[in-house]
């Protein structure tokens, strides 16, 4: 017999060491002695006391056992195939904020000409994505699609917005998309009005907000054109959100400004607006501009799970660290972690289809536009090389503790820093074994309190 296990899928503390299979997230915690006992043993050729147990978990595996056979059957399984369940509308991108930290914003080149989403093409993009959802391998159904509004600010286009609302009932009736589709609005929640109100209630459409904090933290970063803070803004309008019957949440930017007092954050928002759910985003850099080093994520990574454990205890949903606990739980790879690889079609305003809205206004990797009838998302070199974009495919992350849970951060953050979506951010490697280690230890706390 041979253990399959590698030292870096080891977390040792206080006289304890975790074997974690990152495949499989079994995970087997055995006192540090047990442990060295339990090499020696394998080391001899002998067969442990826990033997049947180790080789229940994939840990205790046979000389012939071939990993690299199991993560190519895993590669062709899921990669290379898209499956479409995301749509982007990119109803404008015209922002009427300038906030320092964007890297939308930041990405936009001198010359760029911005423009607003026509109802047409708003339609359009609608009716191309309930097609390909349509089309979706039967292997791979997806229950819950996702329609997303996006910006810009997408409610500095209005007309498109009601109008994509409209025919998003429509092909929910006749079944052209499933009853169950869900659709979401992203806004810095300085535009409303009644009408924008009373659609987004009547559709169920899902508010999402960026709130950054109170006045003093929220104001440092998020400011209108002309300077002015959007705080007292952003506030009326959840709040009239709130009133009308809408659900909001709120999508919080972890800045220099706000970091020191995340938890305060989490609790105010609880305590002010009664969220009962938000996301927390880590900063991406701008061309040029390092807006993420290591100490900053490796900070961001400890407030993150800290808040997550608050909102836990609130009843919050946490949508970083939930979307890892999930897999981590049900014991399920996580391939991905951005839509864009394989999983979502983006609609610039002009109506150009791509897999990323971070690229929108450079036109990379938007090979198409509605107007072309033939074209086929599923055969597209570009679709399908984002598609395969994973961990998985990616040589230096093949034997990495986080591999199955991971799913290889942002690729247009990734290719900024270092030319190529394929390449490794080092910071998103550091966040997330950050939360693997802390998935483990917090099983293990877990588990003693049932014993």
């Amino acid at each position: 017999m041979s253990t399959n296990l590698p030292a870096k899928n080891l977390f040792e503390g206080n006289g304890v060491v975790a074997l974690y299979h990152s495949l499989t997230h079994q995970v087997m915690y055995l006192e540090e002695r047990v442990y060295q006992e339990l090499q020696d043993l394998i080391e001899t050729k002998r067969t442990p006391p826990q033997a049947k147990e180790l080789i229940k978990q994939g840990f205790l595996v046979s000389l012939g056992y071939e990993e690299n056979r199991i993560l190519q059957e895993i590669r062709d399984k899921f990669l290379g195939r898209p499956v479409f369940g995301i749509l982007y509308l990119l109803l404008t991108d015209i922002c009427n904020l300038r906030c320092r930290y964007c890297y939308i914003e930041g990405a936009i080149p001198a010359n760029y000409t911005f423009s607003l989403m026509s109802e047409e093409i708003s339609i359009k993009g609608l009716n191309f994505f309930a097609k390909a959802f349509s089309k979706n391998p039967p292997d791979r159904k997806i229950e819950r699609p996702t329609i997303i509004f996006y910006g810009g600010e997408p409610l500095l286009n209005r007309k498109a917005f009601l109008a994509s609302v409209n025919e998003i009932a429509r092909l929910k009736k006749i079944s052209e998309l499933p009853s169950t589709t869900s659709v979401s609005l992203i806004t810095n929640a300085t535009i409303l009005d009644e009408e924008i109100i009373a659609a987004i209630v009547e559709n169920e459409v899902s508010v999402s907000v960026s709130l950054d904090g109170s006045k003093d933290l929220h104001d440092v970063n998020r400011i209108f054109a002309n300077g002015e803070g959007t705080f007292e803004t952003v506030l009326k309008n959840i709040k009239w959100l709130q009133k009308a019957g809408a659900n909001v949440s709120v999508s919080c930017t972890i800045s220099k400004a706000n970091i020191d007092q995340l938890e305060e954050v989490l609790l105010w928002l609880i305590s002010e607006f009664q969220i009962k759910g938000l996301g927390f985003n880590m900063l991406l850099d701008l061309p040029g501009v390092t807006q993420a080093d290591a100490e900053y994520t490796e900070k961001a990574s400890e407030k993150i799970i800290r808040c997550y454990q608050i909102a836990r205890e609130k009843g919050v949903y946490e949508e970083r660290i939930m979307r890892k606990i999930g897999n981590f739980v049900k014991k399920s790879l996580h391939l991905v972690d951005c839509g864009g690889c394989g999983n979502q079609i983006v609609v610039t305003p002009d109506g150009r289809i791509g897999p990323c809205h971070a690229y929108a206004s450079s036109n990379r990797f938007f090979p198409a536009h509605l107007n072309n009838p033939d074209f086929n998302p599923f055969q597209d070199q570009v679709f399908i090389e984002w598609s395969r974009r994973s961990p998985f495919n990616i040589p230096q992350c093949q034997f990495c503790e986080a591999i199955g849970l991971c799913g290889g951060g942002c690729p247009y953050n990734t290719e900024l820093k270092l030319g190529n979506i394929w390449e490794i951010d080092p910071n998103f490697c550091l966040h997330f074994k950050r939360i693997l280690e802390w998935l483990v230890w917090n099983l293990f706390e877990k588990t003693k309190e049932r014993r």
